[in-house]
Order: C-alpha cells, then sequence, then structure tokens
C-alpha cells in the first residue's frame, strides 16, 4: 500500500510540473496559496474554534492577470466558495458572514507568482481592525509589514505594487461598469482613497488610452457619509454625467473618469 502511495503521489506531481510547463497558471494554484496563507494566521480565541482572515487580496503578475481576466469572476467565486467550504469543514470562525476575496494584477510580479494578502476585519462595528495585516509574498512568507500611508487609519487600499492591502467594511462598494476590469467589484471602507493610473494612487484604475489622470479624484468614507472630489484632472470628474470639483455620492450614482466608469453598489 506504502508504495502504490508513492507512486500516485510522484504522478500528481508530474501532472503539476507539466502544467506548470505549459505557462499557465492555474486557479488551483490560487486557491492553495490562499488556504496556506489562512492556516497560518489562525488564530485561537478563548474556545477551541480558531478564528482565521476574512479579507483576502490576491496579486497576479500582468501576464497571468490578462490570461485569466475574461474567467475572473466565475473563477474568483469558486475560489471563494472553496475558501468558505474548509472554513465550514474546520469549523473555523469568521468576523464576518463570509470571506472577501479580490483578485488583482501586480506589475511587479514575475509569471505564475502569486502574492496571497490577508487581514482580519469586523464589519458593522466601530472596532475595524483587530490587528495589523501581514503580507504573503510569492514565498509564501509573512513580513508583517503595514502601511506606511495607512498609519492613523484603519483602512486600506488596492494599490499598484505589495504595499497596502484591501478592505470591505461599512463603507461602500465600487463596481466596474466601463472599461478594463469591468465587473469587478471595489470594497472601500473609512479613510480617503485616491484613484488614478499611476503609482501615488491608492487605487489603480487600469486605462490603456490615459484617459484617467495619474491622481484623478479621492472618495473619502467617513461615518456612513461618502463624497468625492476631483483632483484637477484632465478630463474632470462626471457624477451621474454631471461634471463636479467636489460633492456627496451615494448608492446608485455612477462615477466616470475618461473611459472608465463606476457605480456605487
Amino acid at each position: 500500500m506504502g508504495y502504490i502511495y508513492k507512486i500516485r503521489r510522484l504522478f500528481r506531481k508530474v501532472v503539476m510540473l507539466a502544467g506548470r510547463a505549459g505557462g499557465e497558471l492555474q486557479p488551483m494554484e490560487i486557491l492553495s496559496k490562499i488556504v496556506s496563507e489562512m492556516e497560518s494566521r489562525k488564530k485561537h480565541g478563548i474556545d477551541e474554534n480558531a478564528f482565521v482572515p476574512n479579507i483576502y487580496t490576491v496579486s497576479l503578475s500582468t501576464a497571468d492577470y490578462e490570461e485569466l481576466n475574461p474567467l475572473l469572476a466565475g473563477i474568483r467565486e469558486q475560489i471563494r466558495r472553496k475558501v468558505m467550504e474548509r472554513i465550514q469543514k474546520e469549523d473555523y470562525k469568521l468576523l464576518s458572514d463570509s470571506v472577501s476575496l479580490v483578485i488583482r494584477e501586480d506589475p511587479a510580479l514575475k509569471k505564475n507568482e502569486v502574492a496571497v494578502e490577508s487581514c482580519f476585519e469586523k464589519t458593522g462595528s466601530a472596532v475595524r481592525v483587530v490587528e495589523k495585516p501581514a503580507i504573503s509574498d510569492p514565498k509564501g512568507q509573512s513580513n508583517g509589514k503595514q502601511d506606511a500611508g495607512s498609519a492613523g487609519s484603519s483602512a486600506t487600499k488596492i494599490v499598484e505594487d505589495n504595499k497596502t492591502r484591501l478592505i470591505e467594511g461599512p463603507g461602500i462598494q465600487l463596481e466596474v461598469i466601463e472599461g478594463e476590469g469591468k465587473g469587478q467589484v471595489i470594497p472601500l471602507g473609512d479613510g480617503e482613497h485616491t484613484f488614478g493610473r499611476g503609482k501615488d494612487a491608492v487605487v489603480l484604475v487600469r486605462d490603456p488610452e490615459e484617459t484617467v489622470s495619474r491622481v484623478h479624484f479621492k472618495i473619502s468614507v467617513k461615518d456612513g457619509r461618502v463624497s468625492i472630489r476631483d483632483l484637477n484632472s484632465t478630463n474632470g470628474t462626471r457624477v451621474n454625467n454631471e461634471e463636479v470639483e467636489e460633492a456627496e455620492i451615494k448608492q446608485g450614482d455612477t462615477i466616470a473618469a475618461g473611459k472608465v466608469a463606476l457605480r456605487v453598489v
């Protein structure tokens, strides 16, 4: 029996290596990275049930992101469902009803590299961040770094590099309805979030035609109130098809910057 087990194990390794030789990143590899991150960061409470992170951000290389992009919505939901199945099987606890999963592009990563970041986020409460989120590099090591730009603020955001994380909280969610990444949902917690196509923006907007400025507009979320402010962009910022310098926004409103449009959901 031991000999047969070893043969089967060797066969699985050969199959996995063969898949890698083809150059395509497989969703199962992403799931494996997320599970490893979850297991490495679980925290035991007073009882026997461990808490695990409920916010996960997966970063892929530009090449891998473009290959998976047509199927991204389906892949994201399948992975999220598998993660929830693992949590239920192990009887882990979350600080929310479900996990939040975002898959984004990181030009700093090489092909087939996957970086997973996670954190604990208590939703619907004034207590927002339970602890400093750790960052897992492509080798699966956790460095425990905190975003220098988030000091004094519990909110964290998407950026072009590995400095910060994405938090979904009692703030708002933006859905991309026009432009690259159509269908993606960007959760924003309390704090200030600048949007643009340059590295100085904390929320990266993919815009190959460069109709979006490097730092185009800022969204502020505080105490249930959400406002937007144009940051002297070249093509202006529009809310519900009206150009604005500063305005309050609410659920259902649309935001347009160049050829990119978002909806508050």
